[in-house]
Formats: structure tokens, sequence, C-alpha cells
């Protein structure tokens, strides 16, 4: 046995210890950040280090009683580990929005997190200190003796942080003012606050009624001149940025198929969130970004139960990790496994299989419908995964959800091969429509939910704080195409569309442009914010002639 580990050692000595290491070494994109905006204030460097350790000492202090002492140390070692790594390696910060993906992450996207990188990491950084931490000698005095000293720890600890701030203050105020992810930054307060509000349902307010919206929706008159049911399709797309797209001037061919059909492609889109947990739910609802209220998302309908209560069959198809509340009261159809091996390869489908089976679906309903595709996209780290063989057009291409074991360029080649792969998937779902025009009018958007980082700055995957995110995370890729019955049936002109398609659009205009792409009245419904009627032929918005 290491000598240090027969020394018996006061449980306030340890817990010092404890929040030093802590501080110094599972800190490290914190101290980058503190080192980058205060290099020449040193003193500041030294005296926010007190200031952390005070922090976490006095928590300590208030908690670490015999008996408990050892298990909450080794608890927050373990998590502090697992933080550290995902911060260390991705770029990732940890807030209520990180908390709420990971808790939904479906099996098959935390498995392609778990790689011999992480591991040797969650083994030093965490295993070893706890084995150490539950091999120390730790003495306590009695009950009442160790209460007076643990209550003269924390007062010397407030005393400590008061002292370090002081000197100070303008340099930590402009600090936290300025750089608001500060506090996503200090591990493991960033994830133990959010995780346990997450945990407590601090965040959860399902239990509220749910507040319906649209109950005046109806169809247009306009759909009193139709000859054949309509078809249209949205396909949420997944992690896809914008700037990897070929028709957004990408120089890449990432986009060969889509560029042989006639669409119309809206090159500056923001979308809501930088997740899937927030983005989805949100450019779905009747709110925009700015007011939009995540936790109150589940106990609100949302534009597709709107368009339902019109007249017109819903139908959400997923390849994903579900649809985060937005197809709740809606029919939805998931995937059941690997049955079709052209489709799926070992316990993922790809997206491909989003169409299997629709010709039944729609010979049953034979009415007017729209079809949500919720894709399997673009979805990080393993990028490989997303997309058949045939479609490793750019190599050498990164093969494993460990990033730190590929170059840039290697990423970058896996990520642009899972977009021509998107590019396949859409324009199949093009030429489904395309085929069926004797017996349907068709339709089909394409968004989705939000962007990636590729290592620009060393940051991988997405999920970011939107204030802190960069673009690469919130500019999405927008296409549109319309059959020329659609065209004809909802007197919409697609030059205006096309001339509309470089102007600065964002989620907010979803829920008002599915509206009006789909011909459904209602009050709640603001014209300017619908991108398709405005480019209805008669020069006035669909939603407004109903009015008069």
């Amino acid at each position: 046995m290491h000598p240090l580990l027969k020394t018996l050692l006061h449980s306030s000595a340890v817990s010092l210890l404890f929040c030093i290491i802590l501080t110094l070494l599972y800190n490290s994109s914190l101290w980058t950040l503190i080192f980058t905006e205060t290099l020449p204030q040193s003193l500041f460097f030294l005296s926010f280090f007190v200031f952390v350790v005070s922090a976490f000492n006095l928590l300590l202090a208030c908690i670490c009683f015999k008996w408990i002492q050892k298990p909450v140390l080794i608890s927050i070692i373990l998590v502090s580990a697992g933080i550290s790594y995902f911060m260390q390696n991705y770029g990732v910060v940890f807030d209520k929005n990180m908390i709420q993906n990971i808790v939904e992450t479906d099996s098959h996207e935390a498995l392609d997190l778990i790689n011999a990188s992480m591991l040797i990491h969650l083994a030093l950084y965490g295993i070893i200190p706890a084995l150490i931490i539950s091999r120390i000698r730790i003495s306590y005095a009695r009950p009442m003796q160790q209460l007076k000293r643990q209550a003269l720890v924390a007062t010397l600890s407030v005393i400590t942080l008061v002292a370090a701030v002081l000197p100070f203050y303008k340099t930590y105020s402009s600090l936290f003012r300025n750089h608001r992810e500060v506090r996503h930054l200090l591990v493991p307060s960033n994830a133990l606050y959010y995780g346990a509000r997450y945990l407590s349902g601090a965040y959860n307010e399902s239990k509220q009624p749910l507040v319906s919206i649209g109950l005046d929706a109806k169809k247009e008159p306009i759909w009193d001149a139709q000859q054949k049911p309509v078809i249209t399709i949205v396909v949420v797309g997944e992690t896809a940025r914008a700037a990897n797209f070929a028709l957004n001037g990408y120089p890449r061919d990432t986009n060969p198929q889509l560029q042989q059909q006639d669409i119309i492609n809206f090159s500056q889109v923001a979308s809501c969130g930088t997740s899937t947990a927030v983005s989805l739910p949100c450019m779905f609802s009747d709110r925009n970004r700015a007011n939009y209220n995540g936790d109150r998302a589940r106990s609100r309908e949302n534009v597709l139960d709107v368009i339902e209560r019109a007249g017109i069959d819903v139908v959400w198809r997923d390849n994903n990790s579900g649809c985060k509340g937005v197809c709740d009261r809606i029919n939805k159809q998931g995937t059941s496994g690997p049955e079709n091996t052209i489709t799926c390869l070992e316990s993922e489908c790809f997206d491909d299989m989003l169409l299997d089976n629709l010709d039944q679906y729609l010979a049953k309903n034979n009415g007017d419908t729209l079809i949500v595709l919720h894709q399997k996209g673009s979805h990080g780290p393993a990028y490989d995964k997303r997309y058949p063989d045939e479609f490793s057009v750019f190599q050498p291409a990164c093969k494993t959800g460990d990033l730190q074991r590929c170059s840039r360029q290697e990423i970058i080649n896996a990520y642009d091969n899972s977009i021509r792969y998107t590019d396949h998937f859409l324009s199949k779902v093009i030429d489904y429509l395309k085929a069926r025009q004797q017996t349907y009018t068709t339709a089909m958007l394409y968004v989705s939910d939000h962007g990636e980082s590729l290592g620009e700055g060393n940051v991988f995957l997405h999920g970011l704080p939107y204030f802190l995110a960069p673009d690469e995370q919130k500019h999405v890729p927008m296409i549109m195409w319309l059959s020329e019955d659609y065209q004809t049936q909802f007197h919409l002109s697609k030059q205006c569309l096309a001339d509309k398609a470089s102007q600065s659009f964002s989620h907010d205009n979803l829920y008002h442009s599915l509206l009006g792409l789909m011909a459904v009245d209602t009050d709640n419904y603001t014209p300017n914010m619908d991108i398709i009627s405005q480019c209805q032929t008669t020069g006035q918005p669909l939603n407004l002639i109903a009015k008069r």
C-alpha cells in the first residue's frame, strides 16, 4: 500500500485536497477560457482558482460527514470524469438542454459514443481515483466536535472566497457578463445542478392541461377545386448543416441528385435550437424562438395538430430517437428493426426505410395526407453508420465514433458522405412522389433540425447553448419540391418562391408556412411569417382571401 494510503488524514484535509485536484485536472475547458480572457492578469488567474476551490470546499463542508464523505467524493469524481471527457474532446458544454439530450438519447446513439479513448479517460480520471478515495484512511472527531470543525471550515471557505473576489470584482463582473458560458463550463457543478433539476422535475410541466390551438382550423375554399388527393411529405433532417450542401456553394459535390431535380433551395435558414430535443418541438410550435418555452411544449398543441383538425390525415414516420412530443396526438410509425437487409444494417436502419410500405398506408388512407419523415440523417459522432458503403465517395473517411482517432479531414469526409446519402434520400422521395402524380397531387418540404460542428474552433458535434453556438450549428438547409399539379391547384408561383429563396428565414416560419402549404385557414396564423402563400398567384395569401 502506498504510504499516503496508510496515513490517517483528517476529513477536512481530504475534502480540500479533493477540491484542489477537481479544480485543476477536470476543468481544462474552463481554464482555457479564463487564461485566454485574462492573460495579462496572472493574479486574477490565481484568484479564480482560489475562488473555485473555496466554493467547492464550502459545499463539501456542508455534506461530508462520516459514512457519507467517501460515497459523495467517489460519485463526484466518476461524474466529473465523464463530463470532462466530452468537454475536452468534443468542445460541448453542459446545461439544461444537454442534460435533456443525454436523458433522451436512444441506446444506438449512446453506443456510438463509447470508444477506447473514452474508456481510458474514465479509468484514469474516474475509476482509479475512486479506488484511491475508497482506500484512504480518514479520521473524524466526535459528532459535535466534527460539526464545529466543519462549521469552521465553511466559515473560512466563505472568508477566503470573498477575499479572492473583492480585489478583482470588476474583472469577475466583466467575465460573467461577457461570458455567460462560464457557469456551463465548471465541472461538476454544471451537470450536477442541471441534472438534479431535470430529475427532480423542475423542467417538467407535462401535468399541465393540454392547450389547444387553431380550434377554428379548416381547409381553404381553394380545396374545393381539387381533382386528386393531396400527398405532402415533410422530411425533418437530422444534424445537416447548410455549409456542406453543394446547393449552397460548398465546393464538394454533395448534392449530385438534387441538382438534377427541379427544386427550390432556401439557402439562409436558421434553426430554433442546436439539438433535436430543443429544435424539433420548437420548429413545429406556433411560438417563435424568442418566446418558445420548451418546458411547456408537451402541454401545447403544434401545427400538426392544427392541420389534422382541418381534416387532413397526418402521420409521423421515425428513424430517429422519437418525435420529442411533436407526434403525441397523431398517427406515428417507428422502425421495428432490421427486417429489410437493403435498408438496415446490424441494429440500425438507413433512411431509405422511411419509404418502406408507404404505398400500403396510402392505399388504406386514400385521402389528403401530410407525411412527416424523421431522418437519422447525419447524427454523429459515428457518421459512417449513416450511409451505405456505396456512398463512401469522400475518402479516407473516419470509421469510428472516437473522433480523436481521426484527422479533421477524415471526419469531414465521413460527414460529407452522410450528406451525399441525404441527397440521395431526398431525391428518392421526390421520385417517389413523381411516380404517383397520376393518382395524387404531390409536394415535398425538407428542413434540418440543427447543424453540426466539425472541428471549427476545436468544437465538435452540436448542442452548445444558442447564444454561444457557432453558425455551423444553427445554419440549416431547407429544400422544397412542388409538382405541377400542386402549383396549379394551390395557385403557387414557383418563380416567386425561387426569388425568395435567398432571403433570411428561420424555423419560426415553419408553423405558418406549413399552414400556407396545406392551405389551412385559422386565426392562429401570421401571414407575413408564411413563406409559401405569399407566392399565391392572385397576389394575396390564401388565408387572407378566405377571411374576406
